[in-house]
């Protein structure tokens, strides 16, 4: 391969892995593409669903091709220029430059989820109250909504999401407005995040007001198909009410996160690297002038 294009090929790997760290923030945002797959697979064979660690893992893999080629034409330049102090300091510098530009690439997702956070609601504004009964026949309100009427604890399921270091039960559980018939297949579901099991039964999960973020279609295809197994008509669309407060802000959270640690990891090790590359440096020209005063023509 010659040098033009293995440095072109160089460019493309940076900017895959550029483009897997992009994607995998909108999957981790939006809950969709992979992520969205994943969280499925995930839930159907394990019960748990682990957001962080899921997002971590198959964005390595899917860049795992553009990384195994920086590294494959390391070696081949490793081997190019030979050993001593000198090859030694350049081959460092580079790896540290490396580092720096996946440490930065990450740094920017980092701060471009969080930025765009802080664009969505943080649940400290003022809820409106909305007429459930309305739901499919007009567009859903984008903010915090007060909808009254009964939860209906026979129509519901739920899962374990494990992110953090507080394992996390999800529940979604069917809710009839007011002035909704019973005959009428549920259009409207709250999702209630807990701690474990038991806290659902709290009387508070089960008041006849629900405040949230009302969500088009927004329960999980298992969750979704969980219920249906259980003979509970579900209309089309439905509509899910999430209900904790950072619940429009979280997936930008989880995606500053999980790209902050990987920006702080990778910034560390160009630290390192440069240092050492920088002592190797001096090895190497101390090594040098040595040569020249014993070897003087």
């Amino acid at each position: 391969m010659n040098e033009g294009r293995s440095k072109a090929l160089l460019v493309l790997s940076w900017l895959w892995i550029a483009l897997v760290a992009g994607y995998m923030a909108w999957g981790v945002i939006y809950e969709a593409g992979l992520m969205r797959w994943l969280s499925v697979w995930q839930i159907e064979h394990w019960g748990v669903y682990y957001p962080e660690r899921t997002a971590f893992v198959a964005g390595f893999l899917l860049a795992a091709p553009a990384f195994w080629f920086i590294r494959r034409r390391a070696t081949i330049v490793r081997a190019r220029e030979g050993s001593g102090p000198g090859a030694e300091a350049r081959r460092m510098g580079r790896s540290a430059r490396n580092a720096a530009i996946a440490g930065l690439v990450a740094a920017l997702v980092a701060g471009g989820a969080f930025l765009l956070s802080q664009r969505v609601p943080d649940g400290s504004e003022k809820a409106i109250l909305y007429d459930g009964a309305r739901l499919g026949s007009e567009p859903a309100p984008a903010g915090k909504v007060r909808i009254a009427g009964q939860l209906e604890p026979e129509a519901r399921t739920d899962y374990s999401e494990t992110g953090g270091s507080t394992p996390r039960v999800v529940h979604y559980v069917g809710f009839r407005p007011d002035g909704v018939a019973k005959s009428v297949p549920l259009r409207l579901f709250v999702e209630r995040t807990v701690a474990g099991r038991e806290e659902l039964r709290t009387v508070q999960a089960f008041l006849p007001e629900q405040t949230g973020y009302l969500i088009e279609n927004g329960i999980p295809p298992l969750a979704l198909r969980s219920l249906e197994a259980q003979g509970v008509r579900v209309a089309s669309p439905h509509y899910l009410l999430r209900t904790r407060d950072l619940a429009r802000r979280e997936p930008y959270y989880i995606t500053a996160g999980v790209a902050g640690l990987l920006a702080l990891a990778c910034l560390v090790v160009a630290a390192m690297g440069g240092l050492q590359a920088r002592g190797r440096g001096r090895l190497a020209e101390a090594l040098e002038a040595q040569r020249r005063a014993q070897d003087p023509g």
